[in-house]
């Protein structure tokens, strides 16, 4: 039971990767157009203690020119996902031990899974709130194949730049930055809140795949995971 945990848990931590929603709209004016917001991350109904210490509590989101970078990992891998908001092209990046792993999904790719793990219905609440210091739009997202009837808050702001980036996440109707907003991936809900946006210079180096990176197939970081699930 243990090992299907593992496995469910980083396959998790990838797909939450892609799903992780930004966007932009409204006025270019008084947006930020470079950054780096940081999220934390909870699993409100995983109730294994042990796994909990094990999941990662953080995803840091990197963005420049209307491309953007996703990062979370612990001590023992590191997932990482450049989407590039402009072409739509979506890069996986996998770093466990000595093993640098990276793989390009298509759209048609991306689609298939945006839709396999469902895709809310938004209701707007016509309301505000403040997360991390920006005003944001709240709405609630609901997703049908939750038995129990369950939904999520959402948080939209249009104070950040970047423009056509939910072409490959499940909050595709809304045309804000969420800086609150939940997933549902193989069984885990997970939730993600802005602690922190900076306003601040990124390097295009971040948006690069170091050279010691080897392409390989979506299936074969897939396998990696499962690998790494054997031995925790």
């Amino acid at each position: 039971m243990k090992k299907i945990y593992n496995i469910t848990i980083i396959y998790s931590l990838l797909f939450a990767l892609i799903f992780s929603a930004t966007s932009c709209g409204g006025s270019e004016a008084n947006k930020i157009k470079e950054g780096v917001i940081t999220y934390d991350i909870s699993y409100p109904y995983f109730k294994d203690e042990m796994m909990l210490s094990f999941m990662p509590k953080e995803m840091k989101m990197e963005f420049k020119d209307n491309i953007y970078r996703n990062t979370v990992g612990n001590s023992m891998f590191e997932t990482s996902l450049i989407s590039n908001c402009t072409d739509s092209t979506l890069i996986m990046m996998l770093h466990i031990g000595r093993k640098f792993y990276y793989s390009e999904l298509d759209v048609a790719l991306t689609d298939t899974m945006v839709r396999k793990n469902g895709i809310p219905d938004i209701v707007a609440l016509n309301t505000t709130d403040s997360v991390a210091g920006y005003l944001c739009k709240k709405y609630m997202g609901v997703f049908d194949k939750l038995n129990d009837g369950y939904d999520c808050e959402v948080y939209e702001t249009d104070e950040i730049g970047l423009t056509n980036s939910n072409w490959c996440n499940p909050y595709r109707e809304l045309d804000g930055v969420l800086l609150g907003y939940e997933v549902d991936q193989f069984g885990i809900q997970m939730r993600f809140l802005a602690s922190e946006v900076k306003d601040t210079l990124v390097s295009d180096s971040v948006f690069v795949v170091p050279s010691n990176y080897k392409r390989v197939s979506l299936e074969r970081i897939l396998y990696e995971v499962e690998e790494l699930s054997k031995s925790i």
